[in-house]
């Protein structure tokens, strides 16, 4: 038993020096996913004052009508907060819209003050050549930022013709006019002290994602070594080859390991990513996920028939993983059945996971499924890499 020890720990210091001798590609290792955590966190981070304010839709306005109607229209729709509008010509705005510069633009057209001063009744006249128009251009993928603009448009008009068609009826006061009901918006979150930092969900995606990427990397260096001549001097000097599968996968969980520390500190330092919940629920999964990436280098290193065709198949995987299991975006922005789909991911619940330990401040009971979960995950891709890696020794003799 001392002598295979002895040759663990041999194992271990020959591939440790051998990443290291590489000191330009172990350094990029480091900082890739930190550049693509900042990068990710900066292109939807909002500040805090505009979080306040609410989202503002981007709408182009062009208005070919004049009159008093269309005048008081137009200055509501540049006043509200919920439009950032910018007024332009009918080609300018068709030209943005179709080179999909901006998502949606509203044109007022001639004619449109007058139909509406015709009187309420006509609104009700199944016609639709009586009603008054509005024309909303908007791009072939802005399905969503159309109807936004429907309804913030409507309610705007709405008000306007019930102000002129029935002001006489209304409150003297019609600047300080409300819509008949209170929306009371309430925060829920998984516990008080939850509040989502899209740096902090960015830094735990990237994270995954590249330990995922270092884990492929590992095994196809081992493949290397499998179908080359490595492999074959340490199986001559009786080398069980159990012992090198030990070493590369502790070598490759110590390194994820390095990994996570440096991005999360740099996070902590530069953006503020904290972990507000459990920190044994935090260490353990951060250890859990450097497993399954161990693992899933293991597997590309047994079941790949050539270093291309294995880099190329396990790029495509992972980042198909990635996206499906919420790395990249929030979930909840996912189609419900992609949601439903990322049960099976050891992704999501990782990314589930790091996000109850660190911005939702969950307890090390709430971390612990998902635990759990990544850890029988990794021992699955464990088992099948090392039964096909013991195949393909009992084939070689």
């Amino acid at each position: 038993m001392q002598g295979g020890w002895n040759i663990l720990g041999a194992l271990l210091l020959k591939d440790w020096q051998l990443l290291w001798a590489e000191r330009r590609a172990v350094l990029f290792s480091f900082v890739v996913p930190i550049v693509l955590a900042s990068a990710f966190a900066m292109l939807f981070d909002r500040p805090a004052a505009q979080q306040d304010q609410g989202v503002r839709l981007p709408l182009w306005l062009v208005v070919e009508d004049s009159g008093p109607i269309t005048e008081e229209l137009v200055r509501h729709l540049l006043a509200s907060p919920r439009l950032e509008v910018r007024q332009t010509d009918r080609a300018h705005a068709e030209a943005a819209v179709r080179q999909q510069r901006i998502g949606v633009a509203l044109i007022i057209p001639e004619g449109f003050g007058q139909a509406a001063a015709q009187g309420a009744r006509l609104w009700m006249q199944p016609s639709e050549q009586h009603r008054p128009q509005l024309i909303v251009l908007h791009g072939a993928t802005a399905v969503t930022e159309k109807e936004w603009a429907a309804g913030v448009i409507t309610e705007i008009v709405m008000k306007q013709l019930c102000l002129h068609h029935f002001g006489q009826w209304m409150p003297k006061d019609q600047g300080n006019w409300q819509p008949p009901l209170q929306m009371i918006f309430q925060r829920l979150a998984p516990s008080p002290q939850a509040h989502f930092n899209v740096y902090t969900h960015s830094f735990c995606g990237m994270t995954l994602q590249y330990l995922l990427f270092w884990g492929m990397e590992c095994g196809l260096m081992l493949l290397r070594e499998r179908q080359g001549g490595a492999w074959r001097r340490l199986r001559a000097l009786a080398t069980p080859w159990k012992w090198i599968v030990v070493a590369k996968a502790l070598i490759t969980a110590s390194m994820g390991s390095l990994q996570v520390l440096a991005t999360f500190t740099f996070g902590w330092l530069v953006f503020g990513v904290t972990v507000e919940g459990s920190w044994l629920g935090f260490a353990l999964l951060a250890l859990t996920v450097c497993l399954l990436a161990a693992a899933t280098g293991l597997l590309v290193a047994a079941w790949g028939e050539g270093e291309t065709q294995a880099r190329n198949l396990s790029i495509l995987v992972i980042l198909a993983a990635s996206m499906l299991g919420g790395l990249w975006l929030p979930a909840f922005l996912l189609p419900q059945w992609v949601r439903d789909l990322t049960l099976v991911l050891p992704t999501a619940w990782a990314m589930n996971g790091l996000s109850a330990a660190t911005w939702q401040g969950g307890s090390f009971v709430a971390v612990l499924p998902a635990i759990g979960v990544v850890f029988a995950f990794a021992l699955l891709l464990l088992v099948l890499a090392v039964v096909r890696l013991h195949y393909l020794e009992r084939r070689a003799l």
